[in-house]
């Protein structure tokens, strides 16, 4: 089944690499895994805080947690994979979908909080910048907020897999390289970064992008350790960005 779905995604990516673009507009793009407690108040703050022409597109990776349901009435353009195919084929997967001159994409732990998310980062793509992102590590655009000309990507065959020479499946600072980080490997210096503008400990459980967006960093398939203070600083950040009185 992997081989075949490996072809399908050549032939798909190969296709959408001729679409054209509509002009001036970004697509929002989110990746599922049996997080739809993440999955709804993220669709809301998108609709909420986006121009009304933003496109939203959801690949699920073979959600069985009801995922499927919501998302045949959720109104944004969706795709479900038959099998899990992690983080990065998924996004890239994703990509294929944009028809819009601009891509955005969000971890499904992050929301934005702001409604100039995405006047920001399309003024420094205008000013230059290859791609834009929260920095949340090291200095690269971490995908839970970047964004980049649709057009960039696709011409410079970009690709939010890992490194191909990475040993390990898992992820270990300074040995392997993150979801998306080759990208902005391969732009530097013509990068923008944006800083935490707030940090909830432990680790970055909860933290803000430049006041644009909010990121949970260790929600439900985060380190177990912190998953049950992950929820509590979910809740608190709905409560605080989401609720009407916001």
């Amino acid at each position: 089944m992997a081989g075949k779905l490996a072809s399908r995604l050549s032939r798909t990516i190969a296709r959408h690499r001729k679409a054209e673009l509509t002009p001036d507009r970004f697509s929002v793009l989110i990746v599922n895994w049996n997080t739809l407690d993440y999955l709804r108040p993220v669709l809301d703050a998108v609709a909420k805080f986006s121009p009304p022409d933003t496109e939203i597109v959801v690949v699920d990776n073979a959600s069985t947690d009801g995922s499927r349901a919501f998302l045949k009435q959720a109104g944004v353009r969706w795709l479900r994979s038959p099998i899990n195919l992690g983080h990065g084929p998924a996004m890239d997967l994703a990509t294929t979908m944009v028809r819009t001159e601009f891509f955005a994409t969000l971890d499904v732990d992050a929301f934005p909080i702001s409604a100039e998310w995405l006047g920001v980062m399309r003024g420094h793509l205008d000013a230059g910048s290859a791609v834009v992102g929260g920095r949340l590590y090291r200095k690269f655009a971490h995908p839970s907020m970047l964004a980049m000309a649709t057009r960039t990507f696709r011409e410079r065959d970009h690709t939010f897999i890992r490194s191909a020479w990475v040993s390990s499946a898992d992820f270990v600072h300074g040995e392997s390289w993150d979801v998306g980080e080759l990208i902005s490997m391969r732009e530097a210096p013509n990068i923008t970064l944006i800083e935490a503008s707030e940090v909830r400990g432990p680790d970055v459980i909860g933290m803000v992008y430049g006041g644009l967006v909010y990121h949970n960093g260790a929600s439900s398939h985060g380190p177990a350790e912190y998953r049950a203070e992950s929820r509590i600083a979910w809740k608190e950040a709905q409560a605080r960005f989401l609720s009407d009185d916001s």
